[in-house]
């Protein structure tokens, strides 16, 4: 009986939970990472894409493509997610250590089997 009570109360405990902090941003890359947080990936997927696929030298731009390639691999599309983290690796050598590409590389290339 226990168990289930206190299953009830997380279930609404989740239910009412506060959307992420960066839900309720208008920026395209708000946006894009509040679907991402909510799992929302095809949604997430859309909001990277467009921000990634402009080229520009701005900070979301590098970090929309991180998310982008996250979000292909949460989709279990390891192979699309595998050449963004390479084109990352292209783009800025120390975000893509910082970040930890290397090892999500490697979980694709795993995950493909090309370990």
């Amino acid at each position: 009986m226990r168990s289930a009570l206190l299953l009830i109360l997380a279930i609404a405990t989740t239910a009412n939970a506060k959307p992420p902090s960066t839900c309720g941003a208008r920026d395209d890359y708000g946006k894009a990472l509040c679907a991402y947080q909510r799992r929302q990936f095809a949604e997430a997927a859309a909001g990277f894409r467009a921000i990634a696929e402009k080229r520009e030298p701005e900070p979301q731009n590098i970090r929309s493509l991180y998310f982008l390639a996250r979000t292909e691999m949460k989709r279990g599309r390891f192979d699309e997610a595998a050449p963004l983290f390479v084109r990352i690796y292209e783009m800025d050598k120390a975000f893509y250590a910082s970040w930890n590409c290397d090892f999500l590389l490697g979980e694709c290339r795993k995950a493909m089997g090309r370990d």
